[in-house]
């Protein structure tokens, strides 16, 4: 049986759908639940956050909208083989526009997070920076665990629409990460370089400084430009 999600929702009952919409993708955005995992039937989902089974079929109906969820008739819900990928569309953009779209949008999630962000969402980021770092001595390239970081950081912005957006455009830069990181096998030391940036990001926003959050995001995604032998960005 497929374990759900400790999520808390807000008692507004005009909230509830929306509440259940953000629970229901925070799974599915950092990648807990893969393309095509089958979700948790209605009736568990609305026990878990103590709703009618209503309210989970408006919220489902929602994600299928939006291309995250799709339903097969008497097998229930699935995760969509390209979660939001009806949302918005993106053609095949040069990987320094994806980063810099990329960069414009984390700019602005950091900036809130510095300003929103919880004890608990920083215990997260701190989490994630340290298993991609447990990732990268085993060998790796600590991509999985760079993207779920960076959503945890539109995670604290605690917009959720923000956070659907930042994921959409982070998942069509995954290749130019990933290109990013391999560029170790010429450079040295890249992958540190990474981890001392995303060291800086989290730094500012434990800080509450949103200015400085918002210039090291800006400044990890130029270097990131520059790690592709692109001219930055960002200065």
């Amino acid at each position: 049986m497929t374990a759900l999600p400790e999520i808390h929702l807000p008692a507004a009952p005009g909230s509830r759908v929306d509440a259940v919409v953000d629970a229901v993708l925070q799974p599915i955005l950092s990648g807990d639940w893969p393309p095509r995992h089958r979700l948790p039937s209605e009736h568990a989902l609305a026990a878990q956050h103590g709703v009618s089974r209503a309210v989970i079929r408006e919220a489902i109906a929602r994600l299928k909208s939006d291309g995250y969820v799709e339903t097969r008739q008497g097998k229930g819900a699935f995760v969509a083989a390209a979660p939001g990928g009806n949302s918005f569309k993106l053609a095949e953009e040069p990987e320094a526009d994806l980063l810099e779209l990329r960069a414009l949008i984390e700019a602005d999630c950091a900036a809130l997070a510095a300003e929103r962000h919880t004890l608990a969402d920083l215990q997260a980021l701190r989490a994630a920076q340290a298993a991609m770092q447990r990732a990268i001595d085993q060998g790796g390239l600590g991509l999985n665990e760079d993207i779920r970081f960076h959503d945890l950081l539109a995670a604290a912005a605690h917009n959720p629409a923000l956070r659907r957006f930042a994921a959409f455009v982070g998942r069509h830069a995954r290749e130019a990460m990933q290109l990013a990181r391999l560029s170790r096998l010429r450079y040295e030391n890249r992958l540190a370089e990474i981890d001392a940036e995303h060291d800086a990001i989290v730094a500012a926003i434990a800080a509450r400084d949103p200015a400085a959050a918002r210039a090291a995001v800006l400044r990890h995604i130029s270097n990131g430009l520059k790690r592709l032998g692109l001219p930055p960005r960002f200065n």
